[in-house]
């Protein structure tokens, strides 16, 4: 669904949306027309600009309802300092355009490969793509590697200025905006594994499953990439995938069974499968099936 929107200025009691690119505001009008809602995510197009993805941080009722507010950061998601005529849109994701004529267009889409029922393992790449490149690959290999056991695979792929525009911080995810993702929350998933990207140069395991979990697959990484350092993330620390409202951590039964793994670049690029395949080594003891080479 689609709506005119005007893009402003924030207002002097906006500092979320100073602090947070990735925010915005929107009349509950505008969210009405277009099927969004308080923390979901809505797309933003500036007229004779580019796209770009948004989380609502805060409904507020404006003198005209396609008034949508954001910080300076957040404008130039857009490309443009400046106030600027757009529209509004949603789902955030195209499933059904192809990868090769998405990647053309510099867009974001969603991929769901699932049969429905099993409840086992959920593998996701939230920044897919160019947003956190190689992360999507790994997700697929590793679901490659226990296609026995009939893994469920997410992620959602976007190009073009890509983490610039798309990226969404994994804690305001919503589902709701993205339909393919939408259908696998209420499964109740045994296991999810959620491969990300970051600027260090290490390997960070983290979620909210067990120390214990997360220590096997410390050790399985180390084993299978030497030289690089691989650790378990400290109590709350930043990038720590520990939070409840953690995509990963929301996929699994009573939010316990999200592992979250944090590369940086060099690394995933150049040991991604490697990486995937002895996470894979893990899970297949944990399901209780072979490992498909």
């Amino acid at each position: 669904m689609i709506h005119d929107a005007r893009i402003e200025l924030t207002l002097p009691t906006q500092e979320d949306l100073r602090e947070h690119s990735e925010h915005c505001s929107a009349d509950p009008r505008l969210l009405a027309a277009v099927g969004g809602r308080l923390g979901g995510q809505l797309r933003l197009r500036r007229t004779g600009g580019r796209d770009a993805l948004f989380t609502v941080s805060e409904v507020r009722d404006e003198e005209r309802p396609e008034i949508v507010r954001a910080g300076l950061l957040g404008r130039r998601r857009l490309g443009a300092d400046e106030p600027s005529d757009g529209v509004a849109s949603t789902p955030a994701a195209d499933p059904n355009l192809s990868e090769d004529r998405a990647s053309g267009r510099g867009e974001l889409i969603e991929r769901r490969d699932d049969d429905g029922v099993h409840r086992g393992l959920v593998v996701i790449a939230p920044h897919g793509g160019g947003i956190e490149p190689h992360t999507d690959d790994q997700a697929e290999r590793l679901a490659e590697c226990l296609s026995a056991a009939g893994v469920s695979l997410w992620r959602c792929k976007g190009w073009g200025d890509a983490f610039d525009r798309w990226h969404i911080t994994s804690t305001d995810i919503d589902p709701a905006s993205f339909p393919l993702l939408d259908s696998l929350m209420d499964r109740g998933f045994r296991n999810a594994v959620a491969f990300h990207g970051f600027r260090d140069d290490e390997v960070l395991i983290g979620g909210a499953c067990s120390p214990a979990l997360k220590r096997r697959v410390r050790d399985a990484i180390a084993d299978a990439v030497e030289g690089i350092v691989v650790r378990v993330a400290r109590a709350d620390e930043r990038y720590g995938g520990d939070n409840p409202c953690n995509i990963v951590n929301r996929l699994t039964a009573g939010g316990r069974g999200g592992l979250q793994i944090e590369q940086g670049l060099t690394i995933r690029r150049d040991h991604g499968d490697a990486i995937a395949a002895a996470v894979a080594g893990v899970y297949a003891r944990r399901l209780r099936r072979p490992l498909t080479v």
